[in-house]
């Protein structure tokens, strides 16, 4: 298997030694992982209550269809 080299735009072969390196190139970074700190919710009653009583607002995702987008 080989996949295009980033830096000259040629293919290399993936092998042991810069398999690590192919694995960096797709895995998100931290700033890319941020939306995991956020405090979500999964019950919207018990977040309805939290909100009213922190005085914030409510951000609902409703989503219809394959979690994956395939629809």
């Amino acid at each position: 298997m080989s996949l295009p080299d980033k830096a000259q735009g040629e293919e290399s072969e993936i092998s042991a030694s810069n398999l690590s390196e192919r694995f960096q190139l797709v895995e998100p970074t931290e700033i890319e992982q941020k939306w995991k700190e956020v405090g979500w919710r999964t019950h919207l009653m018990q977040a309805r209550q939290e909100a009213a009583k922190l005085n914030k607002p409510i951000f609902l995702w409703i989503m219809v269809g394959n979690p994956q987008g395939c629809t």
